[in-house]
Formats: C-alpha cells, structure tokens, sequence
C-alpha cells in the first residue's frame, strides 16, 4: 500500500492529508473527521492544562484496513491545536473557520481533490460523529457519490443530543419524575432559542440536570461556531438525502450512544445498519460500564470489523454485517 501525504489550503488554512492507495484499488472513501481537534491519524492533542492527550487513531486505523480490503482512503485533519493545520491567511481563516459551515466547504475541496488524485474509481463518503453531519450534508450537493456512510452520527444537534442522552440515561435507570420530565422540556425549549439566536442568560442552565453544558455553549469565543451547529437537524438531512446509506454503531459509545442509529435509520428506513455490541465511540473492544473519560483514552487498535463492514457494503450496496454476525438490511 501506498501512502501519499499532503497538504491542501481551504480558505487561508494549510490542513495536512494523506491517500492510502493500494494497487488496483476497487473503490475509494473520504473519511471526515469527528468534532475537536483531530489530527490526520484521529489523534487529540490537550486543549487545556492538564487535559490528557488522547490518541485513538481510529482514522489511520480505518485507513490501513481498509486499505487492505482494496479501498483507497482520504483522511484528513480537522483545524485546531496539535492537528498540524498552518494558517496562511490568518485573518481569512479566523473569519471562515468560526462557522459550523465551513466544515462543507472543507470537506467539498476535498472531494474535489479525491476526484482528482483517484479518476475513475466510485467515489463513498464517510463521515465520524459530527463528521458525519457534514459528510451528509456533502451527499446532498454531490450527484457524483455513490454511497454515504455514518460512523456513530448523531440523530440531534449537539445540544440537543447532549440533553436527549441524559434524558435516556435517567430513563433507563428509571429515575424519571414528572419533575425531571418537566426540567427535559425546559431545557429543549432553551436549546431552541440557543439555536433561534434567542436571548439567554449566562447563569442559564447553571446546576440543571439536563442542561447545565449551556454555561459552555454561551461562553463568547463558542457561540458562532456552536449555534451554527446546533442550527442543522441530522436526521432532517439525512432524510432528504436519496444515495446508499449506512449507519454504523457501536452499543458501548458513551458519546453517541446506540438509540442514535435507530433514531437516523427512521429518517432513512432503506438505509443499511451495522451494529457492533462491543465497541464505543472509536470502534475499539471496551468494558460494559467503563467510564466515558476511560473509553475516550483507549489507544487499543480499532476493530478491523467496521472497515469489513464498510467494504462490504460499498461492494455489494445493500445490507450490511452487524458485529453480531447478523445481516441488517
């Protein structure tokens, strides 16, 4: 296998790339990357003092597989501390980069780049957590893919979907009270207005069960890029979309937990579902229970099935292999 490294600037930003190409490959993916600071290998350097790098490298991982099963695979970075991005134009990308959409415009200059270094082949696109947002987005405005895949997307804006999962949790537990269900529909109603570009108080949400992740979402240097976000519906775009889909899972991701792809699949009822019981949210092997700060910081090597299952599909374009063994249709 082949890999071509190099860089691509996208509205004054230099973002680091990488084409692994295997001889005579049969087809080829874009692999979007996920929410933060993601290097080109899917690695997170600290944001903060005292914060834990994490190196899952899931994106190299999948690039290496996949590779293997005859699909060449473009990944690249996501802007941000330790990814390797080099701004050229800073006040350009300052401007660009502020905004959830320039992720679109990211990932279109890269598909165009696919276009060129791999002619010929069918071209799939691929999309990690919030990565798959925009890769469905990106499937809406291309005539020219021919299969989208979402690798634990999310079914609700972020806000949203942080308050959804709580919600589940307590449900689950059964730990809901009419005072607690009354508190869930106080807080989506305050993410509607977040998202509306309605007034919020900054205390908003402050010790609140389901909403206190606002006191981040209102803090200055956030608002325009997560407003932005919390302003596209996932499911909504995924139901206007027409090409192949598939949805991929795994039961043990404490960020995108597994109700997500039920969630999607009803706004896409013909999509195919793969679902791994045992893997979180970068498909590696993790204990019933582990914490979701410990199942962030597995660096184990990602389960080789996710990439049998994306081949598959991609070969065939119907159902999909769940982890159980399964055929999902």
């Amino acid at each position: 296998m082949e890999e071509n490294r190099f860089s691509l600037c996208v509205d004054g930003l230099e973002i680091p790339a990488a084409l692994s190409a295997p001889a005579g490959a049969a087809a080829v993916l874009l692999l979007i990357p996920g929410s933060m600071n993601s290097d080109l290998d899917g690695n997170f350097a600290p944001l903060f003092p005292g914060q834990p790098a994490a190196a899952p490298h899931l994106y190299r991982d999948l690039a290496g597989q996949l590779a293997a099963l005859n699909v060449a695979v473009l990944r690249f970075a996501k802007n941000g501390p330790g990814t390797g991005c080099v701004a050229r134009d800073t006040e350009l990308a300052k401007v660009r980069y502020r905004e959830f959409g320039q992720r679109l415009r990211v990932a279109a200059a890269f598909w165009e780049e696919l276009g060129r270094r791999a002619p010929g082949l069918q071209r799939f696109a691929a999309g990690h957590s919030e990565g798959a947002v925009v890769a469905t987005q990106l499937a809406r405005e291309r005539s020219d893919m021919a299969g989208l895949a979402l690798l634990s997307g999310p079914s609700l804006p972020l806000l949203r979907l942080m308050m959804w999962q709580r919600y589940e949790q307590d449900r689950s537990a059964g730990a809901l009270t009419p005072e607690r269900e009354r508190q869930y529909e106080e807080a989506c109603a305050w993410a509607a207005d977040y998202a509306a570009g309605r007034a919020l108080a900054a205390e908003t949400g402050a010790d609140h069960p389901y909403a206190d992740m606002l006191r981040f979402f209102l803090q200055p240097a956030n608002i325009s890029y997560l407003r932005s976000l919390e302003q596209v519906d996932p499911a909504a775009e995924l139901a206007r979309t027409t090409l192949p889909v598939l949805i991929v899972q795994g039961g043990r991701d404490p960020s995108v937990i597994a109700a997500n792809a039920e969630r999607l699949r009803q706004a896409r009822p013909d999509a195919a579902l793969a679902e791994f019981p045992q893997l979180q949210h970068f498909y590696k092997e993790a204990d019933d229970g582990m914490p979701p700060e410990a199942s962030f910081l597995l660096s184990t090597t990602s389960s080789p099935a996710v990439a049998v299952a994306l081949a598959e599909w991609m070969r065939s374009g119907r159902g999909a292999t769940r982890g159980d063994g399964a055929r999902s249709v």
